[in-house]
């Protein structure tokens, strides 16, 4: 049985591997996403109490004082008791069909649900209670030929040969060097595919986040669009802007949001909750970039050479003064070998070089870093430092999630160690 998933973060290779001039054909190799059909309305009613389960394809995390959240891509969220950081229970599991990305505030959990967005009480985790939805809110529903609706795809690498003039071969049809297919076997355009986000509040967060909570305003990312919703106890949908493309994180500081795509950071005002306005930019070679604002500086990763995502060859970590707000200027440029998420505890920040290690910076000046240490034996891609217990960094893996202690300027020692 073919797994069924939301198309974001799909890694996925076109090659382009012979051409037989005779027939005009062209063989290729690529990701066909064959689009999946439910009923919407069940998917909708399903019961956000579920069995506590294993943990087997970990998304978002979220660290509060004493739980941590694990995002179960497209299904919900684990809620893991970790009152004792070298002990951590699992404890409940919220149903969310289609969920990746989320976001915690006041004992509330945000969370976009295939089209829609909803918000949860969670003040009691063990029975969770929806207290709105906002359907449709990112995009229509898509329906075939029986009324049924879009609400996934099922993915699987093939190999055939197309007409030279096939859209598969315009680039422009593909998301990620993946291609969407309908009940009809045919292309579906990116812009029409419902998007998954790839997560923000006062307690621990990463860099890598696809929503951010200010002013009872709920502001989120999708591909090119900034959707804002007002949040008072119900969720109200006030406005969709088109603002960039290939966005890719969001974090929100003193007042405004910085925003991360693959070409540029923004950073927006958002004074006026209900009508961001742009400040300034810094415009940097593609890469995936997030972006982590701290005190008068702003710290930006750019990460290149994925197979797909990120292609180039640019590996850094810029440090940008934004003492004057409309005038980024970089300080540093530091070379970095594949640079993903990023925190900064007791003045030292801290980037996980996702598969080569972990890295330490001085940040006691934080326009000036100076390099401490490089523990490659930690694989990191997110970094969050707690938000209660100081010397507590918790690193996220792909093979699991890491709580360190925090012991003198360069050495981190395991308390725990949670699978995923």
């Amino acid at each position: 049985m073919k797994k069924v998933i939301f198309p974001l973060f799909i890694l996925a290779t076109l090659a382009f591997q012979s051409c037989t001039k005779d027939f005009g054909k062209v063989q290729v190799t690529y990701t066909k996403a064959t689009a999946v059909y439910s009923d919407l309305s069940e998917i909708r009613d399903i019961s956000l109490k579920g069995e506590i389960q294993p943990v087997d394809n970990p998304g978002k995390i979220f660290v509060a004082e004493e739980v941590i959240l694990i995002g179960e891509e497209e299904k919900g969220v684990h809620v893991i008791d970790n009152s004792d950081p070298a002990n951590p229970v699992p404890m409940a599991f919220i149903n969310i069909p289609g969920n990746r990305e989320f976001y915690v505030e006041n004992n509330h959990l945000y969370a976009e649900s295939i089209y829609d967005m909803v918000k949860i009480n969670i003040a009691n985790t063990s029975e969770p209670v929806l207290v709105s939805r906002v359907e449709n809110a990112f995009a229509q529903e898509i329906t075939n030929e029986k009324g049924e609706v879009l609400t996934g795809f099922t993915f699987e690498e093939v190999t055939e040969e197309v007409d030279g003039d096939s859209r598969i071969l315009d680039n422009i049809w593909g998301f990620n060097n993946t291609f969407f297919f309908d009940y009809a076997n045919q292309l579906i355009p990116p812009s029409a595919v419902p998007s998954s986000f790839a997560g923000t509040s006062n307690n621990g967060i990463g860099a890598v986040n696809r929503i951010a909570y200010q002013n009872n305003h709920l502001y989120v990312i999708g591909r090119s669009n900034l959707t804002i919703f007002e949040d008072q106890d119900q969720l109200d949908l006030i406005s969709t802007n088109p603002i960039g493309w290939q966005m890719e994180t969001i974090f929100p500081y003193k007042g405004r949001i910085f925003i991360g795509s693959q070409t540029d950071m923004q950073i927006l005002d958002v004074s006026d909750p209900m009508r961001p306005q742009y400040i300034a930019g810094f415009a940097h070679a593609t890469s995936c970039d997030p972006v982590y604002p701290v005190d008068d500086v702003a710290y930006v990763t750019l990460r290149t050479g994925d197979a797909s995502n990120c292609p180039g060859d640019v590996n850094s970590l810029v440090v940008l003064d934004i003492t004057t707000i409309s005038n980024p200027i970089e300080t540093q440029n530091i070379e970095m070998e594949s640079p993903y998420g990023m925190t900064l505890a007791n003045d030292r920040l801290y980037v996980g070089e996702g598969a080569n290690g972990l890295k330490i910076f001085n940040a006691t000046n934080r326009k000036d870093l100076e390099l401490i240490t490089f523990d490659q034996a930690i694989e990191a891609y997110d970094v969050i430092h707690h938000p209660t217990i100081n010397t507590l960094l918790l690193v996220a893996g792909p093979e699991g999630l890491g709580q360190y202690e925090i012991e003198g300027v360069d050495k981190l020692s395991l308390v725990s160690w949670m699978s995923l």
